[in-house]
C-alpha cells in the first residue's frame, strides 16, 4: 500500500524544483546537457548521440515501469465473485457465512497480499479465503468461551499501529481501505480474531514454555553433529492432497511470481506458513526419497514440482546447499537455541490447538 504514496510523492517532487545557487562551471555543464541550436553550448556529435540514446532509453524504461504499475493496479481491482446474489456460503458451529462475507474477505485478501484474483487462481484463493473465514469464526468462538476479550481500546490501538507501520494516519489508511473496496468492519473483525487467538494461545502455553538447560545443550550437540552431513536450506508449501486440485497451477504461479514467502503464508498448511514457509537447514536423511532426489538436481532459487509425500503435496524452494568439508556452518549460541526451541514449542501448541478445534467444529459448506 505504501507504494502508492511513494509513487505519488515522487511525481509531486518532480514538479517542485527549487532554485539553487550555482557556479558558472555548473551552468555551462547544464547548458551543454540541454538540447540547443547554439554552437557555443552544443556538445560533439558523438556525445549528442550518446546523450540522446541514454535519454530515450531512460524514457522507455520509465514508460514501461508506469505501464507495469498501471497493469498491476488494474489487476488488483476487486473481482465481483457472486454478483448481486446473497446466499449462505457456509455455517460454522451455527454461525452463518454469506456470499457477502466471502466477497468482503476476498477483497481484504487482494488488498493485503497484492495477489490479484484471476481465472487461474480464483478457486484456490476462494478455498483459502473460506478456510480463513472458518478459522476466524472458530477463534472468536473459542476466545469467547474462555472469557478472552479484546476491548475497543485495544482494537483501536492495534488499528492505529497497523496504519503507522505502513506510514499512514488512521484517516489515510481508512480511505485506502475504502478505495480498495475493503469493508473496514470486516478488516477489524479479522484483526480482533487474531488478537484474541494470540492471547488465548499464550494463556494455554504459559505453563509449558519452560526450556531446560539440558534441552538447550542437547539441541546444540545435535546441531554440531548435523553439520557433518549434507544439508539444504529450503522453504516449503504443504498442501493436503484432498485440497490439492489446483497444485500444478500454484507451481506455475510461483515460478512467475517471486513472492514465495507470501504464497506460503497464505496457502501452506504447514506450521512454517507463519514464517513464510522457511524450514531452515534440513539434512539429507531427514528428507523423503522423492524430495531428496528433487533437491539434489535443483539450483539455488529454483522451485520444485509438486512432490507427493504421504497425504500431502510439497512444493519446495531451494535457497542454498551445504556440503560438509567444503562449506562452513556456524553453531548458534545458547540464547539463539533457547529462543528457537521456545518458538517451536509455541507453534506446536498453537497448531495442535487449532487442529483440535477444527476437528470438533461443525462446518456445513453450502457452496
Amino acid at each position: 500500500m505504501k507504494k502508492y504514496f511513494i509513487l505519488l510523492c515522487l511525481i509531486l517532487t518532480a514538479f517542485q524544483a527549487k532554485a539553487q545557487d550555482t557556479s558558472a562551471q555548473a551552468l555551462d555543464a547544464q547548458a551543454r546537457s540541454l538540447k540547443t541550436n547554439s554552437i557555443m553550448f552544443a556538445p560533439p556529435l558523438d556525445q549528442q548521440d550518446a546523450q540522446r540514446q541514454a535519454y530515450e532509453e531512460q524514457m522507455r524504461a520509465q514508460e514501461e515501469a508506469m505501464r507495469q504499475e498501471q497493469e498491476r493496479l488494474k489487476s488488483l481491482k476487486p473481482v465481483d465473485l457472486f454478483g448481486n446474489t446473497l446466499r449462505i456460503y457456509a455455517i460454522v458451529n451455527g454461525e452463518i457465512l454469506t456470499s457477502r462475507d466471502m466477497q468482503d474477505r476476498a477483497n481484504v485478501f487482494v488488498a493485503t497480499t497484492q495477489i490479484p484474483i484471476t481465472k487461474q487462481n480464483k478457486e484456490m484463493i476462494l478455498e483459502r479465503v473460506l478456510q480463513g473465514a472458518i478459522d476466524e469464526k472458530i477463534k472468536l468462538q473459542e476466545a469467547k468461551n474462555n472469557g478472552v476479550m479484546i476491548s475497543e481500546r485495544e482494537l483501536a490501538e492495534s488499528f492505529q499501529n497497523f496504519a503507522s507501520s505502513n506510514g499512514m494516519t488512521i484517516d489515510e489508511f481508512s480511505k485506502l481501505l475504502q478505495t480498495a473496496h475493503v469493508n473496514q468492519k470486516v478488516f477489524l473483525t479479522q484483526m480482533k480474531a487474531e488478537m484474541a487467538w494470540s492471547k488465548l494461545v499464550q494463556r494455554k502455553a504459559s505453563q509449558n514454555m519452560r526450556i531446560s538447560q539440558s534441552e538447550v545443550k542437547k539441541a546444540i550437540a545435535e546441531i554440531t553433529k548435523d553439520n557433518q552431513k549434507q544439508k539444504f536450506l529450503i522453504s516449503e508449501i504443504v498442501i493436503d492432497k484432498k485440497k490439492g486440485t489446483h497444485i500444478d497451477q500454484l507451481v506455475s504461479i510461483l515460478r512467475e511470481d517471486p513472492r514465495f514467502e507470501l504464497y506460503a503464508m497464505q496457502f501452506s498448511q504447514s506450521p512454517t506458513a507463519k514464517t513464510g514457509g522457511h524450514l531452515g537447514w534440513v539434512s539429507a536423511e531427514q528428507l523423503s526419497d522423492n524430495l531428496l532426489k528433487k533437491l539434489k538436481n535443483m539450483k539455488a532459487g529454483e522451485i520444485s514440482d509438486a512432490v507427493s509425500v504421504g497425504k500431502d503435496y510439497y512444493i519446495v524452494k531451494l535457497e542454498q546447499k551445504y556440503t560438509p568439508g567444503v562449506d562452513k556452518m556456524p553453531v548458534p549460541t545458547e540464547a539463539e537455541v533457547r529462543s528457537l526451541l521456545q518458538s517451536k514449542k509455541m507453534e506446536e501448541i498453537a497448531g495442535k490447538y487449532l487442529r483440535d478445534l477444527r476437528n470438533k467444529a461443525i462446518v456445513e459448506r453450502k457452496a
